[in-house]
């Protein structure tokens, strides 16, 4: 990927030198074939344009090729979601602050790619 002046490689130089503070930012170029974190930006960025411009939001995930993850590759945004939506409910009268937590970790397994064993009596149908 070319570099142009004015712009920051992501990630930094390998002496880790970030760039000087009195010069603004122009213009970043991410790498998302060797940075996971440009990735999950991408995918971030396709996510959040996909209601206005789905050709950009398409054209983007295109451009992730793949394979692609079971679910995300944006989990640190969905994990930061999810605590303020847990946040907001604990000050409502009917938090059930048990199911959120049984919530979470079912949630913090999916996208770990943890399976959760399945309780023996949870296959088992009610008789009619």
């Amino acid at each position: 990927m070319l570099f142009r002046s004015g712009t920051i490689r992501i990630p930094f130089e390998p002496n880790g030198r970030a760039r000087e503070r009195g010069r603004p930012i122009q213009r970043v170029e991410l790498d998302p074939e060797h940075d996971r974190h440009a990735r999950a930006a991408l995918e971030a960025y396709a996510d959040s344009s996909a209601a206005e411009m789905p050709w950009l939001a398409e054209w983007m995930r295109e451009a992730l090729g793949g394979p692609q993850p079971d679910l995300t590759r944006c989990a640190a945004t969905v994990e930061r979601v999810f605590d303020l939506a847990q946040a907001w409910a604990a000050g409502q009268p009917d938090y059930a602050g048990a199911a959120w937590e049984h919530v979470r970790a079912s949630l913090h397994d999916a996208l770990q790619h943890v399976p959760r064993a399945v309780a023996r009596d949870a296959l088992e149908t009610d008789p009619v």
